[in-house]
């Protein structure tokens, strides 16, 4: 795995951009690199963002506000290293 520090946002990289973090003041926007319909998301935390204008790769947003957010969000970032 590879991490790459963008101007925006930061980069995880197995084969490809299987994760993008963007850094802001109140919270962690990411940004799952995986297909509408394809995240197995039972919780539906992640929010479809393939029509909209974004700084990171892929169709899924997932906003972080607090720590207990992150448990469940690794689940859905495993998903997105194993597609990738």
């Amino acid at each position: 795995m590879t991490i790459k520090p963008n101007a925006k946002y930061i980069a995880f990289i197995r084969k490809r951009n299987f994760l993008d973090i963007v850094v802001r003041k109140s919270n962690l926007t990411l940004f799952l690199n995986m297909k509408k319909g394809s995240l197995n998301d039972a919780k539906a935390v992640a929010r479809d963002v393939s029509n909209v204008g974004h700084w990171g790769n892929g169709d899924y947003e997932i906003i972080i506000r607090e720590p207990s957010d992150i448990g469940y969000t690794l689940t859905l970032i495993k998903q997105s290293y194993e597609s990738n």
